[in-house]
């Protein structure tokens, strides 16, 4: 579209909203690309499905996928391949992990090189992993409260 001059939109192409023409401008969907690591223990990879689907249910407007980075699938080209058939144009790479190593820093990039040269449309980014965060020590306290109690010592 031409500048905006005539007043149908500006130089991005955006189409200004008006009362006839709030459904013209399409809003564009997003994939939460859930990530693990993946294990050749089905058991093991049911956990990153368990919190997909809570993902879901919480966050109902985006698509969710879960991917595994290796040993398990769907690994994350093909969970890619199913965001964009169900209309994502833009997937956020969340990580299941708690390191920042080698498969954050330098695997899931290479991963977004590879999606979007089979796919030059999609915008992709990368949240930040899980690391330290003080929620995840109401967790372990837990946790550790089951070990004692299961081991008698408390």
């Amino acid at each position: 579209m031409a500048g905006g001059r005539d007043g149908a939109g500006d130089d991005r192409g955006w189409i200004p909203v008006t009362a006839r023409s709030r459904s013209v401008a399409p809003a564009v969907k997003t994939a939460l690309l859930l990530i693990g690591h993946g294990s050749r223990v089905p058991e093991a990879n049911g956990v990153l499905e368990e919190v997909a689907a809570a993902l879901r249910r919480t966050h109902r407007r985006y698509i969710v996928e879960a991917a595994f980075l290796e040993l398990a699938q769907p690994d994350i080209q093909a969970a890619i391949d199913r965001s964009v058939a169900q209309g994502a144009a833009r997937i956020l790479f969340v990580p299941y992990f708690l390191y920042l190593g080698g498969h954050v820093g330098r695997d899931l990039p290479d991963h977004i090189g590879q999606g979007r040269a089979r796919h030059p449309h999609l915008e992709i980014r990368i949240a930040p992993h899980l690391g330290f965060d003080r929620r995840v020590l109401a967790v372990l306290a837990d946790r550790i409260r089951q070990g004692l109690r299961a081991g008698r010592w408390a």
